[in-house]
């Protein structure tokens, strides 16, 4: 069993400007499930997903690609499917796949 306390959780820099992820746990094939902070007008690089995607939207409201999610929402992504992120309001998001992504254009505000 592994447990992951929120007292305890570290908090580092997602990749992109306004945005800082919680690692939950790293996959045999370095995928993450992950908790993610998200200021509003962050902004996720167009990535690829290696294995499919889950997403669900704990609090706030984030547009990936042309849909729009807000609190109790979720998403999945196949394999191979690619997207991009805009936090519309301060988010926090769940998220976990099995492989790590490729990312396909940065975003010109990453960090």
């Amino acid at each position: 069993m592994k447990v992951n306390l929120a007292a305890n959780r570290e908090w580092s820099n997602a990749g992109y400007a306004n945005a800082e992820r919680a690692i939950l746990h790293l996959s045999a094939a370095q995928g993450r499930t992950s908790i993610v902070r998200l200021k509003a007008g962050a902004r996720g690089p167009r990535h690829r997903h290696q294995a499919g995607e889950h997403a669900f939207v704990i609090s706030g409201k984030v547009q990936i690609d042309s849909v729009v999610l807000g609190p109790g929402d979720y998403l999945y992504a196949e394999p191979g499917e690619e997207h991009a992120l805009l936090a519309l309001e301060d988010s926090v998001l769940f998220a976990s796949t099995e492989k790590p992504i490729v990312v396909v254009e940065k975003d010109a505000n990453a960090a």
